[in-house]
């Protein structure tokens, strides 16, 4: 059962690995996508570099799903018609009662 303040949903981006000269390498064409409902996306960080005008922009935020939510490491996420990565790992936590079990990531956005 979703928790009340889990609303919205986004759409996992799922690449194959390919392999290249020895180095892996996403294969974003052929990224396969999956809807993903009831799940909380919170502000979690945002910084801006200025060089006499913006250079860079990053944006950070917490994904928060149910339990069993597919969503892996590497995966892309599309929110809001904003695209971010999954940064770092991704948890999946088991609470004491059952109740608010989920599964919780990191995700990141950079421009320029």
């Amino acid at each position: 059962m979703p928790l009340s303040f889990m609303k919205d949903s986004v759409e996992v981006l799922r690449a194959p690995i390919k392999v290249k000269n020895g180095a892996e390498y996403r294969d974003w064409p052929k990224a396969s996508k999956t809807t993903l409902s009831n799940v909380q996306i919170t502000a979690q960080s945002t910084s801006r570099d200025f060089e006499g005008r913006i250079t860079q922009v990053s944006d950070r935020r917490t994904l928060r799903a149910r339990y069993d939510a597919d969503i892996q490491p590497g995966d892309r996420v599309i929110w809001n018609d904003t695209t971010y990565e999954v940064d770092g790992e991704v948890f999946h936590t088991k609470s004491p009662t059952g109740r608010v079990s989920s599964t919780r990531c990191t995700l990141v956005r950079w421009e320029g």
